[in-house]
């Protein structure tokens, strides 16, 4: 059964921070912060959903579940 959960993901990407939703591109941001406090916001407001936050060289850093 697939988690009908949507997962809002912070990449880098060319020098700045991707937030996508499902794969989905959202918008782009110049800092990682700016990306994550608005996935945090957007995963928080679409419950139950999952913040997926990157590192730089692509690593997963942080997972949170709302």
């Amino acid at each position: 059964m697939d988690d009908p959960r949507p997962v809002y993901r912070v990449q880098p990407e060319r020098g700045q921070w991707r937030l996508s939703r499902n794969d989905e591109l959202l918008q782009r941001f110049e800092t990682k912060g700016e990306a994550v406090e608005e996935g945090r916001k957007l995963a928080r407001a679409e419950r139950p959903s999952q913040l997926v936050v990157h590192d730089r060289g692509a690593m997963v850093e942080v997972e949170s579940i709302y």
